[in-house]
């Protein structure tokens, strides 16, 4: 990883913004940035200068991890050396992370540093991270992999099994492959209940003739995958199957025309979905996009209101599904990297039921 790298390319950004320093709190930044990983850590860049800061808990592992930046171990608070290097570096404006600093943290830290002049600021280091370095793809790839893996087990679907323990069988077998730990909590829906996009696993037993909706994802050296996989223990040809049909026939081609490096504003892939109209009784067709890495969402956005354009580097999910509110639904992904030839799908090798 090229950590000195990524903050010399921020350093730029402090002149464009009229600042003469920035404090990084957000911990996803903050790795990002020095390679640190663990829940207490800040960092503070000016033009000449990196340090990353944090308790006496983390001495030893920051000795270990952080590449790029000096150390600074404040005793207490983090304004106990803060100042003091403020004060020494002449910084008269800081600029903080308006989306993770609280009103409270500001409101406290502008007390402590006195005449210094606190700026918010967003996307300074969110916006490069999205473009990702090859040892980044090389990472994702393998955490897409890992998620990959899991689609041997779907034989252990069976009826009498809850969903509750599908998602801890999840979350259990992707630890014991080595995975950090899952990047966000799985989802599984059974029968009716598949037709919430997000659901919350539940005591209800898979029953036969179920459709279940599986969507789960791991975190593999701090880069997050994401991996749904459309399961029936007995499909019978109902409104199910072809709506199954309906997200399967779109999904690969949707990624090849969605990921093209172009600069041109992506439209959503629910427009095109919803258009076709093959389910008398569609009553919700999404095709979603995030992005994954450090965090499982992330910029570029694919919505209606979204005015992001996708760029080379990118790495991007591509979610079609249907969902027939009281019947069930079903989404398949492709886990998409974006280049200016076109687009590279890492999807499941399994997009049947």
């Amino acid at each position: 990883m090229d950590f000195e790298g990524r903050v010399s390319r921020l350093r730029p950004k402090l002149d464009e913004h009229g600042l003469d320093a920035l404090l990084v709190t957000n911990l996803t930044n903050v790795r990002y940035l020095t390679g640190f990983s663990g829940t207490n850590g800040q960092m503070l860049v000016t033009g000449s200068q990196a340090t990353f800061l944090s308790d006496p808990r983390y001495r030893a592992r920051a000795a270990d991890l952080v590449r790029g930046a000096e150390i600074a171990i404040y005793p207490a608070r983090l304004t106990d050396v803060l100042v003091p290097m403020l004060r020494e570096a002449g910084i008269k404006r800081l600029g903080v992370e308006a989306k993770t600093m609280t009103i409270a943290d500001r409101d406290d830290l502008e007390e402590r540093l006195g005449d210094v002049e606190l700026a918010g600021t967003t996307g300074l280091i969110e916006d490069p991270r999205r473009v990702k370095e090859a040892s980044e793809i090389a990472l994702i790839k393998e955490a897409v992999a890992l998620g990959d893996r899991f689609l041997r087990l779907l034989e252990r679907l069976t009826p009498g099994v809850s969903e509750r323990q599908v998602a801890l069988e999840i979350e259990v077998t992707m630890r014991g492959w080595g995975a950090d730990e899952v990047s966000f909590p799985p989802i599984v829906g059974s029968g009716p209940l598949s037709a919430h996009i997000h659901h919350t696993p539940g005591d209800r037993e898979l029953q036969k003739g179920d459709l279940v909706l599986l969507d789960f994802g791991c975190r593999w050296q701090g880069y997050c995958s994401d991996s749904p996989a459309p399961s029936c223990s007995a499909l019978r040809t109902t409104n199910r199957q072809r709506c199954t049909t309906l997200s399967w026939r779109r999904s690969e081609p949707a990624s090849r025309r969605w990921a093209r490096a172009r600069g041109d504003r992506r439209s959503t892939p629910e427009r095109e979905l919803s258009s076709t109209r093959p389910v008398a009784v569609l009553s919700s067709a999404t095709g979603l996009a995030t992005v994954s890495g450090w965090t499982s969402t992330r910029l570029p956005g694919f919505t209606r209101i979204s005015e992001d354009t996708l760029a080379a580097g990118d790495v991007v999910t591509v979610e079609p599904g249907v969902y027939l509110q009281g019947s069930g639904g079903v989404r398949i992904e492709d886990c998409v990297l974006v280049t200016a030839q076109g687009p590279r799908c890492w999807g499941p090798r399994r997009k049947t039921l």
